[in-house]
């Protein structure tokens, strides 16, 4: 049985620092604590949990934020136990995440994510539907455990627009991975009205093997997206190569395609 709902009882406050121990192998200076999160919960903010037969498997944490003058819902972490990944609980949770913060009044949501992390990608481009048009630059310094480690932590800020028709229909149907062959012309070229950034499809795999590797990766696609953002270009969707072994950023330049921001 699945049952999501608000965290309240601290026992289970502190079972999500074991959470993110076991989905992103973060050491304890990295962990949040979740003495700030009760806090958080009763002034404004949202902590969720998913229960899979009873047991904590997942949860949310969310704050309320102000960005050019407009109130939002920053998300600042979603994590489910390394057991259950694949189970889809990262949707549920962010589908019931979403709803909450709707009664509570808002329209927009906001996170970041590490560009070069190519299945988190897709599933917040693909699955969510979030948009991107900024790019931060090692926001956290270089990472010192789990999943961070080794790169400066760079985001993407993902923008989710929770009433968009683009939003609504995600939530609705799953739709297939999107295969393209990529045009060579628009590789890496921001002179058309499409364009595409190349990522590994394993971050953590390539760290692993060759960090220089990675690293480069990183500086080359902090490039990349600020160049693209700079004259107008917005991440839309996430793609893989014909034969899957490649995948991409898909983005569009907001004039060519009538996209609202």
């Amino acid at each position: 049985m699945i049952e999501l709902k608000r965290i309240k009882k601290i026992d289970d406050y502190k079972k999500l620092t074991e959470i993110q121990r076991s989905a992103w192998g973060f050491l304890d200076l990295n962990i949040e604590p979740h003495h700030v999160m009760t806090r958080v919960q009763k002034y404004g903010g949202l902590v969720q949990g998913l229960f899979y037969n009873g047991e904590l498997a997942g949860y949310t944490y969310a704050l309320i934020g102000k960005w050019n003058g407009e109130y939002f819902v920053y998300s600042h972490q979603a994590a489910v136990k390394k057991e259950y990944q694949d189970k889809g609980f990262g949707f549920l949770l962010k589908k019931a995440q979403r709803d909450e913060v709707r009664k509570m009044g808002y329209q927009l949501m906001r996170w970041n994510f590490d560009p070069l992390e190519s299945m988190n990608a897709f599933f917040n481009i693909h699955r969510l539907g979030i948009i991107s048009v900024e790019y931060e630059r090692d926001i956290y310094g270089t990472g010192e455990s789990g999943l961070h480690k080794g790169l400066p932590t760079d985001r993407l800020i993902a923008t989710w627009k929770l009433d968009s028709d683009r939003v609504v229909k995600k939530m609705e149907q799953k739709d297939p991975s999107i295969l393209e062959d990529i045009p060579r012309e628009n590789l890496e070229n921001f002179t058309q009205d499409t364009a595409y950034i190349e990522i590994p499809k394993n971050i953590q795999a390539l760290k692993e093997k060759r960090l220089n590797e990675a690293i480069e990766w990183r500086m080359k696609t902090r490039h990349l997206f600020e160049s693209a953002f700079q004259k107008g270009y917005v991440v839309q969707a996430f793609v893989f190569s014909g034969d899957k072994q490649r995948v991409f950023y898909k983005l569009y330049h907001q004039k060519a395609m009538g996209i609202d921001r």
